[in-house]
């Protein structure tokens, strides 16, 4: 214990120390007058309403001749383009040997976009540290799950959990900092790149070791009370001190691991890694505060990373999507297509978080690093960036302006191909973008309001890492998705026509007509009043399989199947079943039958308490698999069976907004209708034409009333 002490004193003392030395050798103006967030104007000022959205791309001048940057510069402005994204991955350039700085050539490179009217997004170089840093400091580097330490030659190899490391990161960040803080040219700083191991682990090394456990001890005070959490009088797992802990490894392990030790974990990692940005955030306010927004581009569906945990750190929340990379995705256009759902509850998640969203990585082309590699449906880029456009979205960004002709990513395309300049199908499908929004901006209407009939459709998803986490730990059936469960939901609300937000627990709940939380397996008595007051008030709730099954630490209730949810949904939970396939089991709604295998809940409804669907086979065939109730002015509904394909849970959905005198649409799934700034946008992923519902006497600014495969329409209010 002592030991373990020791090194976390040693640890904080020299981040403290360092961040000491760093401050004194600031300017004294920045000392003693550093920029805050009440002394400059807010960063959603760089959004301006009227802008709708702003497109751009990555470039990097350090890869090409410098005789072509101006060359270069000026045709991403032809295109369309209206800022490009610089630095990420340019540490060795920007800082050749150890405190050796050059800034001069990105100088010249910020000038040249400046010259063409570009504004610029300039990166903190941290994902790829040079040879001379890992050469002379190997202990940065991660150590995975096999106990390999990783080697320079590729990006993301340090640890952000080793102290050292972040000295360094912190050198290069004030440098930075200091010199384009406040430079009326920069726009926006984006943090790090796609925050992950690229091994999608953690770190397992000394470092990460005691981190971990210091953030334990912080959580629970005292190895008794973490003994008790963890259930570890099972299998006699009992820990003496916490010095005996380590991150949990199933390398290490013979049996199954601890499953509250893998959630503390997963909770320990997506900490860490917010606290990593949040250190990177800090240093930059000093020298812009919120006239530069500060962002970092999350991997899209990479659960380990919570970007709630920087929402109010960051002045925008951004991410990384890709939607066609030798994935089937779904339907028989999938692969080429991407799937409409994913692309969309992306956007009204990030923008959910703090308000303001924007995509920084939205695939050009063909990609080079898929386990298949098809080239997308023509005019698939195209429907990409409008469907972002769609979900409220302040920028789009791709990576990247020129095909690389060396290093690892030869064959993705940019928007101009090998030889430099001639435009590819994706460069041409971006400029397309870039003309309609500028059109766009001439015929929106910033921040109307939704119009009457469609605001009455207004839903919301609760959506938790933690509880999506906790529910992946234990599927009880290979082949149960949280994700998508979650997405089959988001799915009807689309096809319904619904406005859709995916919000967390700490938002308002009275603002949504319809609250969806799909799969919410750990809950506590608050959430549970909360969601009551919401239906008596007049809201209308669906919960849905595997909801209240556990408390916050992931235990099972001593009680009643679900017990703290019963009384809310008035129904008993008899027994849950699972198939294994390819054997599927039916279950009946109204007069449609669905197919069903990976869970299905047995339910007992109360009095009062009406039945909406039941299994047609098994054992249990005639057995309640979803009920709905009324409360006060609302309405609770339970769906406990997860559907093949979804067409279930659109077919209940849409019964309740008709209830409700919601008047839901029916939409394919995969074609979308959204508004925002006066604008509706329609989108078509299917596989056929769909028909958009214009209004008589209205026509459409872009595209056609039918919608083609990969087609875009968008008419006025």
């Amino acid at each position: 214990m002592k030991r373990f002490l020791v090194r976390v004193r040693d640890a904080f003392a020299l981040r403290c120390n360092f961040c000491l030395l760093a401050l004194l050798a600031l300017p004294m103006s920045a000392q003693t007058n550093p920029a805050s967030p009440s002394s400059t104007a807010p960063a959603h000022f760089a959004f301006p309403p009227a802008d709708l959205m702003n497109i751009g791309v990555y470039y990097y001048p350090e890869a090409w001749p410098a005789e072509q940057w101006s060359r270069d510069f000026a045709n991403i402005k032809k295109l369309g383009m209206e800022f490009v994204h610089m630095g990420e991955f340019s540490w060795a350039f920007m800082e050749p040997t150890e405190g050796h700085f050059d800034f001069a050539w990105l100088d010249r490179a910020i000038q040249l976009a400046t010259d063409q009217g570009l504004k610029v997004v300039l990166c903190t170089p941290t994902p790829a540290p040079p040879v001379w840093l890992t050469s002379a400091h190997p202990e940065i580097l991660m150590i995975d799950a096999n106990g390999r330490q990783m080697q320079h030659g590729t990006r993301q190899q340090a640890s952000w959990s080793v102290p050292l490391y972040r000295q360094y990161v912190a050198k290069i960040v004030h440098e930075l900092g200091k010199r384009y803080g406040q430079d009326p040219r920069i726009w926006g700083w984006q943090l790090d790149n796609e925050l992950t191991h690229y091994g999608k682990e953690p770190d397992y090394g000394p470092e990460s070791q005691a981190s971990f456990r210091a953030w334990l001890q912080k959580k629970y005070g005292t190895i008794a009370n973490l003994n008790r959490d963890w259930g570890n009088a099972f299998w006699s797992q009992m820990y003496q001190t916490f010095d005996q802990i380590r991150i949990p490894n199933q390398l290490e392990q013979v049996a199954q691991m601890n499953p509250h030790a893998i959630l503390d974990s997963q909770r320990w990692f997506a900490d860490e890694t917010a606290d990593y940005l949040r250190f990177q955030t800090d240093i930059l306010r000093e020298y812009c505060g919120h006239r530069q927004w500060i962002t970092t581009n999350h991997i899209h569906n990479f659960p380990a990373v919570n970007p709630v945990l920087n929402g109010k750190d960051f002045d925008v929340v951004s991410w990384t999507h890709y939607p066609v990379h030798g994935n089937a995705n779904r339907g028989p256009l999938g692969f080429r297509l991407g799937d409409s759902a994913v692309i969309s509850f992306a956007g009204d998640f990030m923008r959910s978080i703090n308000g303001q969203a924007g995509v920084m990585e939205l695939q050009p082309g063909q990609v080079n690093w898929g386990d298949v590699n098809p080239q997308p449906y023509p005019g698939a880029v195209h429907l990409w960036i409008m469907r972002t456009f769609a979900t409220g979205s302040k920028f789009v960004c791709t990576y990247r302006y020129r095909e690389p002709l060396s290093g690892a990513e030869q064959y993705h395309y940019g928007l101009v191909g090998t030889d430099g300049v001639t435009p590819t199908n994706g460069g041409e499908q971006y400029a397309q973008a870039a003309r309609e929004l500028v059109q766009l901006r001439t015929l929106a209407k910033p921040n109307a309001p939704l119009p009457a009939a469609y605001a009455a459709r207004r839903t919301a998803i609760l959506y938790s890492y933690e509880d999506r986490w906790e529910v992946d730990n234990h599927k009880q059936n290979k082949d149960w998705d949280t994700y998508e469960h979650v997405l089959k939901y988001y799915r009807a609300a689309k096809r319904a026509g619904a406005p859709v937000d995916v919000i967390t627990e700490d938002k308002d709940f009275s603002a949504y007509p319809f609250l969806i939380a799909p799969a919410y397996q750990m809950l506590d008595a608050e959430l549970v009043a909360r969601w009551k007051a919401y239906v008596e008030a007049g809201g209308h709730l669906i919960l849905t399989a595997r909801t209240g099954q556990k408390d916050r630490r992931g235990h099972l209730w001593e009680g009643p199947w679900a017990m703290p949810v019963l009384d809310l949904i008035g129904a008993k939970i008899k027994f849950y079943d699972t198939l294994p396939a390819p054997n599927v089991a039916h279950v009946k709604a109204g007069d449609q039958t669905h197919e069903w295998f990976t869970w299905g809940d047995v339910l007992d409804p109360q009095p009062g308490t009406q039945t909406l669907a039941t299994y047609s086979d098994q054992y249990y065939a005639g057995g309640v698999a979803a009920t709905t109730r009324a409360l006060g002015k609302g309405t609770v509904t339970y769906i406990g069976v997860d559907s093949v394909t979804g067409d279930l849970e659109a077919q209940l959905l849409g019964d309740v907004l008709k209830k409700a005198g919601a008047k839901p649409e029916q939409f394919a799934d995969g074609f979308s209708v959204d508004f925002r700034d006066g604008l509706w946008i329609a989108t078509n992923f299917t596989e056929k034409t769909q028909r958009a519902p214009i209004p008589a006497g209205k026509r459409p600014v872009i595209g056609n009333a039918d919608v083609p495969i990969a087609g875009v329409t968008v008419w006025q209010e």
